[in-house]
């Protein structure tokens, strides 16, 4: 972790301010990233990180610590890591974006967070989508919620149907094969985008 960001990291957690974090290999300071989503208004509800973590960083007991000790919104994920679970940590997160998910196998560790309206996923395998829909089902009622999955295989989308929440965006870009109709819901969203490869 970088000098300035680990400065920030700790000012903000001695007055337990809201957080946003990218997490990257390196470390090195991110203030911006890709915007998925179709909505305008889903795209302001996106949070700018205000400190980048390395990877390593998630081993260092002190640096989670104060994470815990502020109120983490937003998570911003640009590499590849071997474990999610500390997600589940942080209760009151808003918005999860994770890019080159390609060692997620579940979601597992998306659980027990009431606040969560946004998830933004690439490149993962997963067997279902239980974990996300449960925790969505079971979460604040608004705002609506926006998901999206960029080449991401899921073999059993039935968790769909069980939907009973309010939905913003569901925005597909699928792997080849997959079809459109996996991916409907029993309450229609508000944007349904699946997004077929075009030539």
């Amino acid at each position: 972790m970088v000098a300035t960001e680990r400065t920030k990291l700790k000012e903000a957690a001695k007055l337990g301010d809201y957080m946003s974090i990218a997490i990257n290999k390196e470390g090195e300071p991110v203030h911006g990233g890709f915007v998925p989503w179709n909505n305008t208004a889903s795209a302001f509800n996106m949070r700018t990180p205000k400190v980048t973590l390395a990877a390593d960083d998630l081993q260092v007991p002190e640096i989670m610590q104060d994470l815990k000790k502020c109120r983490l919104a937003g998570v911003y994920i640009f590499t590849s890591l071997e474990n999610y679970d500390f997600v589940s940590e942080f209760k009151r997160l808003q918005d999860l974006f994770i890019r080159k998910g390609e060692n997620i196998r579940s979601l597992s560790f998306i659980r027990d967070m009431p606040e969560l309206f946004m998830f933004y996923l690439e490149n993962a395998e997963l067997a279902n989508l239980d974990s996300l829909i449960m925790n969505f089902n079971h979460g604040e009622r608004l705002p609506g919620k926006c998901m999206g999955f960029y080449h991401c295989k899921v073999e059993d989308t039935s968790a769909l149907k069980e939907v009973d929440f309010v939905t913003s965006e569901l925005l597909i870009w699928p792997v080849e094969g997959d079809s459109r109709e996996r991916w409907k819901m029993n309450k229609s969203p508000g944007t349904f985008r699946f997004y077929m490869k075009r030539g």
